[in-house]
């Protein structure tokens, strides 16, 4: 039995059966609301659109001082996304959560991919992620 058809693919069936979100991961510009003129972003180019999880790995805030000697707090997020499902989602992309089963308060919310995820043997394809508003 091969390892993507033993432990490996169930590890990965497994995995995508956690993904409780929608997600729409791409390249987004600024744009204008025609109703309103309001700025708002629009899809430039769908890189991503499925399901997937936001997972804060922990809920222990770091403290992180920069340069300038300013202290900041950092929480480490992964977006997890199955196997296959995204091999063009890149470095500064946007990641919009549509929809959540498991938390609500997550749709709507947007992320910036802010590297290239594990690859290999691995259950899912974890980006290092970053909220913004």
């Amino acid at each position: 039995m091969s390892v993507l058809g033993g432990v490996l693919g169930a590890g990965r069936r497994q995995a995508q059966a956690r993904m409780t979100e929608r997600v729409l991961v791409g390249h987004w510009v600024e744009g204008t609301d025609p109703s309103t003129g309001d700025a708002v972003r629009v899809l430039g180019a769908e890189h991503y659109s499925g399901v997937g999880q936001i997972k804060y790995p922990s809920m222990t805030v770091s403290d992180v001082r920069t340069e300038i000697g300013q202290q900041v707090a950092v929480v480490d997020v992964v977006l997890k996304i199955p196997v296959g499902g995204g091999p063009a989602i890149c470095k500064g992309d946007l990641v919009k959560v549509l929809s959540s089963s498991a938390d609500p308060s997550l749709a709507g919310r947007w992320f910036r991919v802010k590297a290239w995820p594990q690859s290999g043997q691995v259950t899912a394809h974890r980006y290092p992620i970053e909220e913004v508003s």
